[in-house]
C-alpha cells in the first residue's frame, strides 16, 4: 500500500515536470503547437497523455477493487 502511494507520487511528479520541460520546445511536429490535436497526435505528448490515462483507471481501478474487497469482508 505504501510502495504504491511513493510510486503513485513519483510518476505524478515526474510526468509533470517532464511535461514542464516540454513547454518550450518549437520546430517539431505537423501541426499547430498549441492546438488539440498537436497534444494527441505527437509522440512526445501523446507518451505523457497515454501513461496519465493508465495511471488514473489503475487507481480507479485499485480504489474499486478495495472497496469490493471491503464489502466481502463486512
Amino acid at each position: 500500500m505504501k510502495i504504491f502511494r511513493i510510486s503513485l507520487i513519483s510518476s505524478i511528479i515526474f510526468f509533470v515536470l517532464g511535461n514542464i520541460a516540454l513547454l518550450a520546445h518549437p520546430g517539431h511536429g505537423t501541426t499547430d503547437g498549441h492546438s488539440l490535436i498537436h497534444y494527441l497526435t505527437e509522440p512526445m505528448h501523446a507518451m505523457v497523455l497515454a501513461a496519465v490515462f493508465i495511471m488514473i483507471a489503475a487507481s480507479v481501478t485499485w480504489m474499486i477493487l478495495r472497496k469490493k474487497k471491503a464489502t466481502e469482508r463486512a
